[in-house]
C-alpha cells in the first residue's frame, strides 16, 4: 500500500512541473527546417544508388567442423526505395547445400552521419542491426553488427570494397580483440 502511495506522490509531483517544450533553442519553424535538412537525400545517398542493379554472386562461407570453404552461386538483386535514401537486397544463394534466403535495408542517417541497416535471413530468427562508415578515397565500407543468440550479444564487422564490376562483401565474428573471418560474397553487377 505505501508503495501505490509512493507512486501516486511522484505521479502528482510530476504532473505539477511545467510541460517542457521538445527543444528549448528551436522554435518550430527552425525545427521543421532542421528536419527537412536531415530527410534530404546527399552525397552518401547517391553512394547507395550506385549499388542499384542485379547481381550474380560467390560465396565462400567458412563451415565450422569443415575441412573445405562451402562454394556457392547465387543471385543479389538491390532497388532504391524511398527517393533515394535506402536501399533494399534481396539474396539468394546457398549455404553448405542448404537454401539461403536473406534481406536487408541500408541507409544513411543524416543525424548520426553514419550508415545504418538491418540485414535477416532465413537461416535464423534475429534482426542484424549494422552501422558504419565509407572511406571516400577508396569507397571501402566497413560495418559493426549485432544480433541476439543463445550465449548472448554476436558481434560483426562487415567490410564492403569496391570491385571493377562490383564489390565483396566480407564477413568476420568479433570476439573481444579477435576477428575471425566467417565467409566472402563476391558481386558481380550484370
Amino acid at each position: 500500500m505505501g508503495i501505490f502511495f509512493l507512486m501516486g506522490l511522484v505521479s502528482v509531483a510530476i504532473a505539477d512541473e511545467p510541460a517542457k517544450p521538445a527543444s528549448e533553442s528551436l522554435d518550430s519553424a527552425a525545427m521543421v527546417e532542421l528536419m527537412a535538412k536531415l530527410g534530404a537525400p546527399g552525397k552518401p545517398h547517391k553512394h547507395l544508388q550506385e549499388m542499384v542493379g542485379k547481381y550474380k554472386t560467390i560465396s565462400n562461407w567458412i563451415v565450422p567442423g569443415e575441412k573445405e570453404e562451402s562454394v556457392d552461386e547465387g543471385t543479389a538483386e538491390f532497388k532504391s526505395i524511398l527517393g533515394g535514401r535506402f536501399v533494399t537486397q534481396q539474396f539468394k544463394s546457398t549455404y553448405n547445400g542448404e537454401p539461403m534466403d536473406g534481406f536487408g535495408i541500408l541507409g544513411y542517417d543524416n543525424a548520426a552521419q553514419k550508415f545504418v541497416g538491418i540485414w535477416i535471413d532465413n537461416m535464423s530468427t534475429h534482426i542484424l542491426h549494422t552501422e558504419g562508415q565509407l572511406d571516400e578515397k577508396t569507397g571501402v565500407m566497413t560495418e559493426k553488427g549485432t544480433c541476439s543468440s543463445p550465449i548472448g550479444p554476436m558481434n560483426f564487422k562487415m567490410t564492403t570494397v569496391p570491385t571493377e564490376d562490383g564489390f565483396v562483401f566480407t564477413l568476420s565474428q568479433v570476439t573481444g580483440d579477435t576477428e575471425t573471418e566467417m565467409g566472402k560474397i563476391k558481386y558481380v553487377k550484370q
